[in-house]
């Protein structure tokens, strides 16, 4: 019998053998617990409606419980920031909307939307809502323009928080309508935003639409107007604001998850394919369109393209239109 003698080759391609099987033994026997979630937002908001929606669904796939956690403050930062910092091992995750990219233009937020996080999955993308009391005297756009004109300073618009899409909506409409003068009203919440609005604190908002939608159809608001690139197919006859007011007056909010930085690749690949999965039913997308949101579900590599871009775009938006937290 001939005798094997050692190899360092032999070992060394071994110790590489189990080196490359940890991920894949990390990836299926993840997750051995629950999964926290963290929305960064308060229950009842825009995005915690979403992430309630979407992410719940995810557990029977992990195989284990979903809880998800409302860590609200300070725009969305104090969430984010508490993710930006949590163990990489795929037990906290991050449920964000475009505050990620639109906060840092406007605030000294501690966390990099880029080098803190690792992007999972672009979950959907949706426009706001301009929208004024039922009474108001403003039937258009063009109403609202001029009575802004009329008595400078006498129009107040609220936003669910500063650095939002309601927030720099607001400052692209006193932007294209020519400067005007109407001061902005940041709240803590996208509930107590519109509540404002439907109580006449405030004259006009621009709210997420599937928060706007419930309140439109009742006929507690009324809607003027869309940001997004097209009209929502639940009104069609509302016109976008591109339509209504200016060429290039378009801006989209979206929703994604998100893990610390370093996570393993193997348990964001596992997260993906979950979440994916759980946007290709046709429950939930029903449930988001019927929103008037667009349905997405990406790669991790293509949601890290969106929120490079998307911190640029807001960044240079915060810039442009003299943004600030109020």
């Amino acid at each position: 019998m001939p005798i094997r003698l050692f190899s360092p080759q032999r070992h060394l391609l071994a110790t590489l053998v189990l080196a490359c099987a940890v991920p894949a033994v990390q990836a299926q026997a993840y997750p051995t617990g629950p999964v926290r979630v963290v929305v960064p937002f308060p229950a009842g908001s825009g995005v915690d409606g979403v992430a309630r929606t979407v992410i719940a669904r995810m557990a029977t796939g992990l195989g284990q419980s979903i809880v998800i956690e409302n860590r609200a403050g300070a725009g969305g930062n104090i969430g984010t920031e508490f993710v930006a910092r949590a163990p990489k091992d795929g037990y906290t995750l991050l449920f964000n909307a475009t505050q990620l990219v639109g906060n840092p233009g406007i605030s000294n937020v501690k966390y990099d939307a880029i080098k803190d996080f690792a992007p999972i999955s672009l979950v959907s993308r949706v426009s706001a809502m301009l929208v004024v009391p039922p009474d108001s005297p403003a039937k258009t756009v063009q109403d609202l323009i001029n009575m802004a004109k009329d008595k400078p300073g006498s129009l107040s618009y609220a936003s669910g928080g500063n650095g939002g899409i309601g927030h720099y909506s607001g400052e692209l409409l006193k932007s294209n309508g020519g400067n005007l003068d109407i001061v902005h009203i940041p709240y803590k919440s996208a509930a107590e935003q519109v509540t404002s609005v439907m109580t006449s604190q405030t004259q006009l908002a621009f709210p997420a639409l599937q928060i706007a939608l419930p309140q439109v159809k009742a006929g507690k608001l009324r809607a003027l107007g869309v940001t997004g690139p097209r009209r929502s197919a639940q009104f069609p006859d509302v016109p976008t604001m591109a339509e209504a007011m200016k060429p290039g007056f378009t801006l989209d909010a979206w929703y994604g998850l998100l893990a610390p930085a370093g996570t393993p690749v193997a348990v964001v690949t596992r997260l993906n394919a979950e979440l994916v999965k759980v946007l290709a039913d046709p429950a939930v997308r029903d449930s988001l369109s019927n929103a008037s949101q667009d349905v997405v579900g990406s790669t991790p590599a293509e949601f890290a393209a969106v929120i490079a871009h998307d911190l640029k775009l807001w960044t240079d938006l915060a810039v442009q239109l003299k943004v600030k937290v109020d």
